[in-house]
């Protein structure tokens, strides 16, 4: 890649000392011999169309309260998200990742939401969900520009898919795919326009849709015999999608900071996901779902406070929210949406809603400045996506072999005084390791059995930040021999997924880190931190909890009973709180440049991360069984031996583009869970005897794409 200010310069520089010394010769040998056919004088090639054009990066946090069909009419949410999009030689891609947490009103196992009843005291619930869309212009696939009349822009191929999951109650998630056009339109002010009508399919999964032998007291009541892993599997449906986006450039100088922006999805009609011998009711057929941002307000504050180098490097904004007939379900008669038959108004919000976003990236080194988002003092932006399958991974309490699949998405900048690092997984597991209700402990079959239930899926996201003491000071006192620089790092890590024990991750780590240069375009890094950590377990709910009256006895059945032993008090709302430790991360990668010319196409990387001990997540005056302390947790991926099939097939100029890789992963300790103890229920049977699946080893792999 080129080195952005160096070598687009010297290239336009060497241009010029051709044309120069083109003209001197030809003014030479025209005053010479003027018989003689003068010299053309050719101007220099165009240059090279880059691949990528755009690479914007976003940070955004947001306050909404709204309903969340089925548990709650008005659950304050809180919501980080970020946003990637770039455009390339013949296209666009967006990526998004978000994570939201509610309050109690939409409530993890065993309560059940305010809808239904009095809100109780578990824990509010977590929904993770990663969104992807690619648009193929058309202008550009057929090199015209027949698809760009008066305010069209262009006309594109559009392509995408979703994923979510929410650890609520019901541990619900969804799968969907579009396909469609998607038509682009200019405004005035630096806007745009765009709409796409657009094919739709989605599957979804909710323990409540479990047959009764296996969803317990969830499970789908008479008649209906419930889906045997609680996917529906929807009809496909028509989607329509709008956004736009106009800088308020008709104010008057002082005043454009602003910009209004909108966005609308609309889903039609597909069905009540009920499939061959396995109906549903009538009064679950979803119907036309409208989620609506008519109008935000956005404040530069960048540009405000900087000026205009600095525009939208941070957004502050306002935006008016309408959803009706959210995910479908029909506020009119869906069984989620009525509550003694009436109206609980959980299927529709509407309402005021506010955030901040921060940018964290920049256009590609060496190509045209064309974000309209402006250019700050990042210096490098790089993104990748990871697929790969563990052959041998481990679900702790439930079975020491479950095969998971793997989608990574991960995002390193540097900027003027420091780095930044966004590593996000998805990870589909199998049947043995198997989403709510399906559990070892409360109604699976048996241990590392296939269950019913459909395979478990988590997401995992880790940030780390460095500031270097080199940047911060401006010296070199930070740099001596293989040493490179001395940071300031923090960090943040986040984890839920659909299992029984509706986990909700939250940690920090704040300390140093130590960089250092190695032979053969090599770098160590060190960082010695401190780390705290917040979850939550259905399990340390006490015992006759849930939402009093109904608990979990909706459906007729004995209300949550608990699994909490005599003796222990468990806590109020399940979370876990545990002590703050230390931790040490290791990071290397190696060019390999040892090797001959040949076979240069190879690289080596890995990662260690160290996570001392930090009790058993008990707080206040409450109490859980010492079988739950925590021990030492390594979690590793040693080592990862990677082919630049990229560079081999194209090139140098496409190294790193597309790179297999196979690596060894090792998990001791599991989530920090005790797998010398065998009093640990997760880790050992009832006999004694260890079940392997509290240390996960595999080898496994894969293909990462930059983009």
């Amino acid at each position: 890649m080129m080195r952005k200010g160096v070598l687009p310069g010297t290239v336009a520089g060497l241009f010029c000392m051709l044309a120069a010394a083109q003209a001197a010769d030809q003014t030479s040998d025209t005053a010479r011999e003027i018989p003689r056919k003068a010299v053309t004088l050719k101007a220099p090639p165009p240059a090279e169309k880059p691949f990528f054009l755009v690479n914007d990066n976003r940070v955004t946090v947001s306050q909404f309260s709204g309903g969340v069909p089925g548990y709650a009419k008005n659950s304050q949410s809180t919501t980080l998200a970020y946003t990637h999009y770039d455009t390339w030689a013949y296209g666009s891609n967006s990526f998004s990742l978000l994570t939201s947490k509610y309050d109690h009103g939409a409530a993890t196992a065993p309560c059940l939401g305010s809808v239904l009843a009095p809100t109780g005291l578990c824990a509010g619930g977590v929904a993770a969900s990663a969104s992807i869309r690619s648009t193929f212009g058309w202008n550009e696939l057929f090199d015209t520009n027949a698809f760009s009349v008066g305010p069209l822009t262009n006309i594109s191929f559009l392509v995408g898919a979703d994923a979510s999951l929410s650890n609520i109650f019901t541990a619900s998630s969804n799968y969907d795919v579009l396909a469609g056009l998607q038509f682009g339109f200019s405004l005035p002010y630096k806007g745009y326009f765009n709409i796409s009508p657009m094919y739709f399919q989605r599957m979804q999964h909710g323990a409540q849709l479990m047959p009764p032998a296996f969803g317990g007291p969830v499970s789908m009541p008479p008649p209906y015999p419930g889906l045997p892993d609680g996917v529906m599997h929807f009809t496909p449906t028509w989607g329509l999608d709008f956004n736009y986006y106009m800088d308020l450039g008709f104010l008057p100088e002082t005043l454009q900071y602003f910009s209004i922006s909108g966005r609308a999805a609309i889903r039609g009609a597909d069905g009540n996901g009920g499939y061959g011998p396995y109906p549903r009711s009538p009064f679950s057929n979803r119907t036309t779902a409208y989620a609506l941002e008519p109008v935000r307000l956005t404040l530069d504050a960048g540009k405000l406070f900087w000026g205009a180098s600095y525009a939208h490097l941070v957004d502050v904004w306002a935006a008016w929210r309408y959803e009706k007939n959210i995910s479908g379900y029909a506020e009119a008669y869906d069984t989620s949406c009525i509550t003694k038959g009436v109206y609980n108004g959980s299927c529709s919000s509407n309402g005021i809603y506010y955030g901040m976003t921060v940018k964290l990236g920049a256009p590609v080194p060496g190509t045209p400045a064309l974000s309209p988002f402006g250019t700050p003092f990042f210096t490098s932006v790089d993104n990748s996506f990871t697929y790969g399958v563990l052959p041998s991974a481990t679900a702790p309490g439930e079975t020491a072999k479950t095969v998971k699949q793997v989608y990574a998405f991960t995002h390193t900048d540097s900027w003027a005084y420091g780095t930044n690092r966004l590593y996000a997984e998805l990870l589909k597991s199998d049947h043995r390791d198997p989403a709510s209700p399906c559990s070892a402990i409360y109604n699976h079959p048996a241990f590392g059995a296939t269950a019913p239930c459909s395979g478990n899926m988590e997401i995992n996201a880790a940030l780390r930040s460095t500031i270097g003491f080199n940047e911060v000071f401006n010296t070199t006192a930070f740099r001596a021999g293989a040493l490179r620089n001395v940071s300031f790092e923090i960090g943040a890590d986040g984890r839920t997924t659909l299992g029984y024990a509706a986990p909700a991750k939250e940690a920090i780590v704040a300390g140093l880190q130590f960089a250092f240069d190695l032979p053969f375009k090599s770098y160590l890094t060190i960082a010695p931190l401190y780390y705290q950590e917040w979850n939550h377990s259905t399990y340390a709910v006490p015992n006759n909890a849930g939402n009093s009256p109904y608990g979990v006895g909706l459906y007729g059945v004995p209300p949550y009973k608990g699994l909490m032993p005599a003796g222990f008090t468990g806590t109020v709302d399940g979370n876990l709180h545990y002590d703050p430790t230390w931790a040490l991360e290791i990071d290397y990668g190696s060019a390999l440049d040892f090797l001959p010319e040949s076979l240069r196409y190879f690289s080596l990387s890995g990662h260690v991360g160290i996570y001392g001990p930090k009790g058993n997540g008990a707080y206040g005056g409450y109490t859980l069984p010492s079988s739950w302390n925590t021990r030492t947790e390594i979690n590793a991926e040693p080592v990862r031996l990677s082919f630049d099939a990229s560079k081999a097939l194209w090139g140098e100029k496409y190294a790193h583009f597309v790179e297999a890789f196979v690596a060894y992963r090792y998990w001791h300790n599991k989530f920090g869970l005790d797998g010398s103890n065998p009093a640990n229920g997760i880790c050992f049977f009832a006999n004694g005897t260890s079940n392997k699946s509290c240390t996960e080893q595999t080898v496994y792999t894969g293909v990462t794409v930059k983009f």
